[in-house]
């Protein structure tokens, strides 16, 4: 038996929740993953982050990238993100 989930895309432009994604076990992709899909705020394609509650990749970690700069103009990384949050660990953002 194959178990449903659905799970929550961020815009890596705007920062808005996108359309969510319902997949099957076995067919589901890593938190924090990048894919490109409609924005409905920003009327075009862009790239989302895939987050997953309880992962190792939630929403704060993406408001955490988003609100700091680590994506750039065209909403890829400027930082793999366990980078990313090495540095702002230096930075004294995390705590």
């Amino acid at each position: 038996m194959r178990i449903i989930l659905t799970d929550e895309f961020y815009c890596t432009q705007c920062g808005n929740k996108g359309i969510p994604i319902v997949r099957q076990t076995g067919s589901e992709r890593a938190a924090g993953h990048l894919k490109r899909i409609y924005c409905l705020k920003c009327q075009k394609e862009t790239n989302h982050v895939e987050c997953k509650p309880y992962s190792h990749y939630s929403y704060e970690d993406f408001k955490l990238e988003f609100e700091n700069g680590n994506f750039d103009k065209d909403g890829n990384r400027k930082m793999k993100y366990g980078l990313f949050k090495n540095e702002m660990n230096k930075k004294g953002i995390l705590v």
